[in-house]
């Protein structure tokens, strides 16, 4: 018909098919032509103009799906899908409580309430009323006791409120019904674990796999709670049977590698933490971890050859840059740390003192007066109780010959601290001026 221009007389049900078939696919401009085609034929079919106010909402034009849904109302007062609409229409305007009103009305006459009650708990997680949204979870719940997305949204709910017992509790009535429900099991096992009670996290996590020993989840949170509990070999064994289970995976075989650095296998540890980073060469924390452990070995060689590397796979990672920084400054390339250094703070200028530390260091061995002194009045912005930094101004004012401003610093410094010995080697003229002393 699109092609030719004819005109073929089709069942309202066929259009609706074929807008349905044509949303499916995401192809959302055929779906408004067949809309727009089926009510030139059929121009009072309820369920094609909610087609239309639906692809309207999708579309963001709320204002003429209002319109559709207004008239809808009026030939259908208790039709279901517009109060639904209208609700939807509110909540992506941000307005939750209008949307709850409006859906708390809607089950005065619809019969299939669940999707209403699990829309009303979710407008009331959208403005973070957990207290008002358990009831209706709970009712998701009762109705239908495999509606897991409804029992983790429960949880974390119980969570939010500081009621971890609670949950406990209501996942214990949901074993009660449902002893081989592997979600409630998991679930448990997580709960469990952030009331460290991790004996009775393990069991849970147990009966999640014995429920389903192919449930992936299930065996990585027991080995994380075996690690933390230093049975590397337990968590060895449960991390690799989530491995065999499911895709190669680079956080896997990280914690892998990690078990193995801890029980000091070397040749292991090196070679799944190269997995890890073959599979996500962005895997920022392989990268430091792999670092750090050629840095305690003192070679400094292949930390900074692997620093390097790592730097070239993620490009403005604070963590890499961070430790290229150090490497470079330990291994005497100021230019370098300086360089690193300089790029985090371009970053975020408001880092830790302890990184603008370092740079100034770095600076501060360059002797080069002039940025020392322009980097430094940068992070009095950030830490104007700093003792060191009034020191080194006032040293590189002196280098300047500006004696009142320098005078002023190095007083303030001294107020709280004596000058390190550091900066007295660095800038002599703080002992040779008697003005100063004074």
């Amino acid at each position: 018909m699109l092609k030719t221009n004819s005109v073929f007389y089709y069942d309202s049900t066929e259009f609706i098919d074929i807008s349905h078939y044509y949303i499916d696919e995401a192809n959302y401009k055929l779906a408004s032509k067949a809309i727009k085609m089926g009510l030139k034929q059929h121009p009072n079919n309820i369920d094609l103009m909610l087609l239309n106010s639906e692809l309207l909402i999708f579309n963001s034009k709320y204002e003429d799906a209002s319109k559709i849904l207004n008239y809808i109302q009026k030939i259908d007062p208790e039709n279901r899908e517009v109060y639904l609409q209208r609700a939807t229409i509110c909540s992506k305007n941000n307005l939750s409580n209008e949307a709850i009103e409006i859906l708390k009305n809607a089950l005065q006459f619809i019969d299939d309430k669940i999707d209403i009650w699990n829309m009303i708990a979710m407008e009331f997680l959208l403005i973070e009323d957990f207290e008002s949204a358990i009831p209706f979870f709970k009712k998701c719940l009762n109705y239908d006791e495999e509606d897991y997305q409804s029992l983790y949204n429960l949880i974390f709910c119980y969570e939010n409120l500081n009621r971890v017992e609670q949950a406990v509790n209501e996942l214990s009535l949901v074993l009660e019904k449902k002893p081989y429900s592997k979600i409630a099991w998991f679930q448990l096992g997580k709960t469990y674990k952030k009331l460290a009670k991790l004996k009775e996290s393990i069991s849970a996590f147990d009966f999640a796999i014995i429920s389903d020993d192919q449930f992936v989840s299930a065996y990585i949170e027991k080995a994380k709670i075996l690690e933390r509990l230093k049975r590397y070999n337990d968590a060895l064994e449960n991390y690799k049977i989530s491995v065999e289970l499911s895709e190669p995976n680079s956080y896997i075989y990280f914690k892998i590698a990690k078990c193995y650095r801890k029980l000091d296998n070397k040749k292991l540890f090196i070679n799944y933490i190269k997995k890890a980073l073959r599979i996500e060469p962005t895997n920022e924390k392989a990268w430091v971890y792999l670092i750090k452990f050629y840095l305690k070995a003192n070679n400094y060689r292949q930390s900074k050859y692997l620093a390097a590397k790592a730097l070239e796979n993620n490009y403005s990672s604070y963590p890499i840059l961070k430790i290229n920084a150090y490497i470079n400054k330990i291994t005497g390339n100021n230019s370098k740390a300086i360089k690193y250094y300089s790029e985090i703070i371009d970053i975020k200028e408001k880092q830790s003192w302890k990184i603008w530390k370092s740079l100034l260091k770095c600076i501060l061995d360059t002797k080069d007066w002039s940025k020392l002194l322009i980097m430094s009045l940068r992070a009095k912005k950030y830490f104007p109780n700093r003792p060191f930094l009034d020191f080194i101004i006032s040293g590189c004012l002196l280098k300047d010959g500006k004696l009142n401003e320098a005078i002023y610093f190095y007083q303030s410094g001294s107020k709280s601290s004596k000058i390190p010995s550091k900066l007295k080697k660095s800038f002599p003229e703080f002992t040779q001026n008697k003005t100063l002393l004074v």
